[in-house]
């Protein structure tokens, strides 16, 4: 064989096997981790064959056919009008149409070209800018390019000092109001513990006084 046969060949083997991929994955529906289609598992009885299965379907859809009269209307659209459930590509010209039939459809987008051309007259009316204006445009871009890069810096020391300020809320609430109200409890703790002692001791020294 030559090299352009071998070619031709591992290219239709290559083919094949992706058109075998495809239907191991339309029958099974599963795939490892990369995306390999898993291989069909052996039926275990005749039943479950492929061709047993699509019969089995086959005869179901036959009961529908004479048990459901939408299943039977749509069967019979479906022969009638094939071509409706398989559209032809629009960039293609159906086959089988009359003179009568393609100069009707060119007519229902007749209203379509006055308007296209009104469109594309207008193009030429409009006026061209002047050139000395369209310069001066062109030489501002460059300080609008500096103003937008200064306001996204001011736009960005902004957001600095919100979180800055957030953190000195965060510190005061934590220092200056916890605290102080921690640092207050345990000097409340303190009086009322000097208290006790003052009253224990002055009963103490009104005991003694009685006695003597």
């Amino acid at each position: 064989m030559t090299v352009e046969s071998d070619t031709v060949a591992g290219a239709t083997i290559e083919l094949l096997e992706a058109r075998l991929r495809r239907l191991s994955y339309l029958l099974t529906g599963n795939s490892d981790w990369i995306g390999v289609p898993s291989t069909p598992t052996k039926p275990t009885s005749h039943e479950e064959t492929i061709s047993r299965r699509l019969a089995s379907l086959e005869k179901e859809l036959q009961k529908l056919n004479k048990s459901v009269p939408a299943v039977r209307d749509i069967i019979q659209l479906h022969d009638q009008n094939q071509d409706l459930f398989h559209p032809t590509p629009p960039e293609t010209i159906p086959e089988g149409l009359t003179p009568e039939t393609l100069s009707a459809i060119v007519l229902s987008y007749a209203s379509a070209f006055p308007e296209t051309a009104s469109r594309l007259t207008s193009l030429n009316d409009l006026p061209i800018p002047d050139a000395q204006s369209s310069a001066a445009l062109i030489e501002l871009q460059p300080g609008l390019d500096r103003a937008a890069q200064k306001q996204a810096e001011q736009a960005a020391q902004i957001s600095e000092l919100r979180i800055r300020t957030a953190r000195v809320l965060q510190r005061w609430y934590e220092v200056g109001l916890v605290g102080s109200g921690e640092c207050w409890a345990e000097w409340e703790g303190r009086l009322e513990g000097v208290e006790r002692e003052v009253r224990r001791r002055e009963v103490f020294k009104e005991r003694r006084e009685n006695e003597i």
